[in-house]
């Protein structure tokens, strides 16, 4: 199976228009009308879309989210006792019909907490995609893996283990126990609080920080990919900001020329900024470092 995604998120889309050929257009899911936030295409093939959506009793156990390949998460807050699960599959086809055989093809295999998605076959219609939308309330556990594609989480805080290969990781206002790894892709996180691990190889890390202190511990590592750290001029958190001897500079935060401590060797590269104890650790190897105030 052969299978090409452009995924430009957050990028409207009226969901179940196909086009100027006057094709009858399929109403829109309600309830996952999320989905009209995510642009998918193939190629030069005609694009059908098709929603599936399910509740899982947080009780059910950590919730474990795999989408097929090229598929993506998005994780964000929701109240409640239970998981909401919004499919957004996208199929692509020499005609419409045959397009829309092969969204429709495609459901959701849930088990216990164990979410999957399955192809029960559509003829010629080969390319398809789904990217799910999981709303969790906090305190909750989640697993996520992808492979070609993204995982999104804003505005949650919980216990998160999160894995993308060839896959962009967002991390925004996140909180609580979060482990973020990701192979050939980058990572970015904005502000949040608690015990973070983002690891990246072969990929930038981007980090926001907000307000004034971390609460927690983070730790944000790459391998062969650049940094870009951003810091409030007033933050009051430790800052230990470090990198491989032969990474190039660029600092322009208030910090980088007063208050800013710097420890340049034949080995490394550190600057700390803020006060002990240093909670916030990002570095990389083999990568260019760049400081600014937030």
């Amino acid at each position: 199976m052969t299978r090409t995604v452009a995924l430009a998120g957050l990028v409207a889309l009226a969901l179940g228009r196909f086009g100027p050929d006057g094709a009858v257009q399929r109403p829109i899911d309600l309830e996952a009308s999320d989905c009209s936030a995510i642009h998918q295409m193939f190629g030069d093939d005609r694009v059908a879309r098709a929603t599936r959506h399910a509740s899982i009793p947080v009780g059910a156990g950590p919730l474990d989210l795999r989408p097929d390949a090229n598929g993506g998460v998005r994780i964000e807050h929701g109240g409640g006792g239970e998981y909401g699960v919004t499919a957004c599959i996208a199929a692509g086809a020499p005609t419409l019909a045959e397009a829309q055989a092969a969204a429709d093809a495609v459901t959701l295999d849930i088990s216990g907490a164990r979410v999957r998605v399955r192809d029960a076959g559509a003829g010629a219609a080969r390319n398809w995609s789904v990217q799910l939308i999981v709303t969790a309330p906090d305190g909750a556990e989640i697993t996520a893996e992808t492979s070609n594609g993204p995982i999104g989480v804003r505005d949650f805080a919980g216990t998160l283990d999160l894995r993308a290969s060839n896959g962009p990781i967002s991390l925004s206002n996140v909180g609580g126990s979060v482990k973020a790894h990701a192979s050939n892709g980058p990572i970015s996180l904005r502000g949040g609080s608690g015990t973070v691990d983002a690891q990246t190889s072969n990929g930038p890390i981007d980090v926001r920080l907000d307000g004034r202190r971390w609460d927690g511990h983070l730790i944000a590592r790459a391998t062969n990919g650049p940094l870009s750290v951003s810091v409030p001029p007033d933050f009051q958190s430790g800052v230990e900001v470090s990198s491989s001897v032969h990474s190039p500079w660029t600092c322009r935060a208030a910090a980088c020329t007063g208050g800013a401590a710097r420890d340049w060797n034949d080995t490394s590269r550190l600057l700390r900024i803020g006060s002990s104890p240093v909670v916030v650790e990002i570095s990389t190897v083999n990568g260019p470092v760049t400081v600014t105030d937030r």
